[in-house]
């Protein structure tokens, strides 16, 4: 072999080693892409899950507060007829003959009011 045909040889050489090297430094990098980019959906998965749970627990919060004000205004409410049945069992007490005159009275404006909507 001549010294050109060696020369020649040893840069072919050199040039599949630079090759193979370029290669293995690609996959390295593919596979430090790979390993980032599953991190990163990981990373992504855990914020949504966070989100997801922060805004459940909002929710029911919220649901409970709701909850809670719908009670109070149905004790208000009860404690609202339960004065008003006991003001009027009061009133009868003290004004017998005045309740009897104003029950009636209200009777016949239903029966009149009844009468006239049956008309129809």
């Amino acid at each position: 072999m001549t010294t050109d045909s060696m020369s020649t040889s040893g840069q072919i050489s050199e040039a599949g080693r630079i090759e193979e090297a370029a290669i293995d430094r690609a996959k390295e990098s593919l596979g430090d892409v790979r390993r980032a980019s599953r991190e990163f959906v990981r990373h992504g998965a855990d914020a949504v899950r966070e989100s997801a749970q922060h805004a459940e627990h909002l929710a029911r919060a919220r649901a409970g507060d709701v909850e809670e004000a719908v009670h109070q205004g149905i004790r208000r409410a009860e404690d609202s007829a339960n004065r008003l049945v006991q003001r009027t069992a009061d009133y009868v007490q003290e004004q017998p003959l005045k309740a009897l005159m104003i029950a009636t009275a209200t009777g016949a404006l239903i029966a009149i009011a009844a009468g006239l909507v049956s008309r129809r």
